[in-house]
């Protein structure tokens, strides 16, 4: 009796679906460990920042309330609000508001604050992602094109623009940027507050400005990086080995070059998704954005404390956990990552 043909249910597909099971084994592990630490990192970041706060020069209520005011009116205003008594005292106070929701009363503007950080906090999560999206296609696009044209004058072009490019800070970008589009082509508006709220189109236009800027300021680190990692990966052995196989154009660069080249860039790109969507105090006060950043700036010029405190450790969240989704894309994209129970 014949033997029928063989498949892959064998040794060779045992080994197969291990390697697999292995690859992402440590993966809900590692989720765990990172849910642990991000509440004791916002912790110290919390005590940190409020102690911060506290040892500044600047009374809350005598900026509240103008210099012409007593000192019983500014130490009755604090006390009303709590901030009064020990730096102890307040935090506790101020944190187990905060744990249950309730953040306080902003003293600039009056409003609840957790409403208050909210709403600036979807403004700049849209701008980020606006930016985010102009950002890795560009990034990725030039550093592809210095990499195929390497030594070439075309990526030496790029890496003197680059380089000078990084060392222009993002306030001086975006002045650029508002002379040239908003005074020689005025095609995009140069204050970016008015136009919030008033529909997708509109709002599209308004963040492009400060959109640009912000892609632009991070744009020379990705491209550098995505041009080694390419240059990288087509100079290895396993890229030698499919050429030789006769693999070729698109199949060769996606299989072989993109997953590999853009490994190292991945890391790059956590941590400025989470500066990104956390909001940039320069660009949204250079166009008038009312974005979390703007508003942080306002806060610690006017030592609104609960605006402050509750705004950095929101930013904190969102950087944390924009390395957390960092760490699980590895295990994806790298099949070398490993995370065993002792990371």
């Amino acid at each position: 009796m014949s033997a029928g043909p063989r498949t892959e249910s064998g040794p060779r597909a045992g080994r197969g679906l291990a390697a697999l099971g292995a690859r992402h084994r440590g993966t809900p592990a590692l989720i765990g460990q990172r849910l642990v630490q991000i509440p004791a990192v916002l912790f110290v970041v919390s005590v940190l920042v409020f102690w911060l706060i506290q040892v500044v020069p600047g009374d809350p209520g005598r900026n509240a309330l103008g210099p012409y005011a007593t000192a019983e009116q500014v130490i009755e205003w604090n006390a009303a609000r709590g901030l009064d008594g020990s730096v102890f005292e307040r935090y506790l106070s101020w944190m187990a508001g905060f744990v249950t929701g309730q953040w306080g009363t902003s003293i600039v503007y009056g409003e609840p604050v957790r409403e208050l950080i909210l709403a600036r906090l979807g403004n700049s999560i849209a701008l980020g992602l606006f930016a985010f999206v102009v950002l890795v296609p560009l990034a990725v696009g030039v550093g592809v094109l210095q990499a195929r044209k390497e030594g070439s004058r075309t990526d030496r072009a790029f890496t003197v623009g680059l380089m000078s490019l990084a060392s222009v800070p993002e306030f001086v970008v975006g002045v650029v940027l508002l002379i040239v589009f908003g005074l020689i082509f005025p095609v995009l508006p140069i204050q970016s507050g008015d136009a919030v709220g008033t529909g997708f189109l509109p709002q599209l236009r308004a963040m492009t400005l400060p959109a640009l800027t912000l892609a632009l300021g991070y744009l020379s680190v990705l491209a550098r990086m995505t041009r080694g990692g390419v240059i990288e990966a087509t100079g290895s052995q396993f890229y030698r080995t499919a050429v030789i196989k006769g693999l070729r154009g698109g199949e060769l660069f996606r299989r072989h070059v993109a997953r590999n080249a853009l490994i190292p860039t991945i890391s790059l790109l956590g941590v400025y998704l989470g500066a990104l969507l956390g909001g940039s105090a320069v660009v949204e006060t250079l166009f008038g954005y009312p974005g979390l950043g703007e508003l942080l700036v306002t806060a610690t010029q006017k030592k609104d404390i609960f605006v402050l405190v509750a705004g950095v450790m929101l930013t904190g969240l969102i950087s944390l956990v924009a390395l957390l989704i960092t760490d699980v894309v590895f295990t994806i994209v790298d099949p070398r990552v490993r995370f065993t129970g002792r990371n």
